[in-house]
């Protein structure tokens, strides 16, 4: 009978152990990377309103930013919120003429009140506007805004208002900017945390 040779070809397993033992982990390694991408991402986006709406509206940002809270992701809750809470606004968050009440009334038009919320739309002006002190003894405080009487009498009077900072956000060319500079910079960071979750990975791998 003829004898035949066997031989028993051995291949070290190590590193196919040592990767389906990193791939068990991914699934978290992706929570754990999405986590990171969208804390980046929150405090980016927080940022681009606070530059975005100032191009639009005649407003400050620090009144912008004021407005806005969010609710942070967290390893067990991977959801993320950014909210703006907000009244509409008088015309003292925004650039209005004259600054001060005129003591001379010589005609209507000297003592027209012009106003600039939306940027592109200029100056406007206020119809039944008039700038009036608002008491304020405080120099910190707004000394003179933009009233209207609420009724025919000279009193009483209240101040004239417009939008809110959230109608602003929600104003359709500026939500799309938003979303456009969120959605890119969660793909942006979500990738690079990908990348270098997996070359975490592969260098353990290598290690063995």
């Amino acid at each position: 009978m003829d004898s035949v040779a066997k031989q028993d070809i051995f291949v070290d397993t190590k590193q196919i152990e040592r990767l389906t033992f990193e791939l068990k982990g991914f699934e978290e390694k992706v929570g754990t990377a999405t986590y990171h991408a969208l804390k980046r991402t929150v405090s980016h986006v927080r940022t681009q309103i606070g530059r975005i709406i100032p191009k639009s509206y005649a407003i400050k940002a620090s009144d912008v930013k004021r407005t806005l809270s969010s609710k942070e992701p967290s390893l067990k809750d991977l959801s993320a919120t950014i909210t703006s809470k907000g009244h509409t606004l008088s015309f003292a968050h925004f650039p209005f003429t004259p600054r001060k009440p005129k003591k001379i009334r010589r005609s209507i038009f000297e003592n027209a009140v012009m106003v600039t919320i939306k940027k592109d739309r200029g100056k406007v002006l206020s119809r039944t506007g008039f700038v009036a002190t608002t008491g304020a003894k405080s120099a910190d405080k707004v000394q003179f805004n933009v009233f209207k009487r609420l009724g025919k009498d000279r009193l009483p009077i209240a101040p004239i208002r417009t939008l809110s900072i959230p109608q602003m956000i929600t104003n359709e060319g500026v939500a799309e900017q938003i979303q456009r500079a969120a959605a890119d910079k969660l793909d942006e960071r979500f990738e690079h945390e990908i990348i270098r979750s997996m070359t975490t990975m592969g260098n353990n791998i290598k290690r063995g």
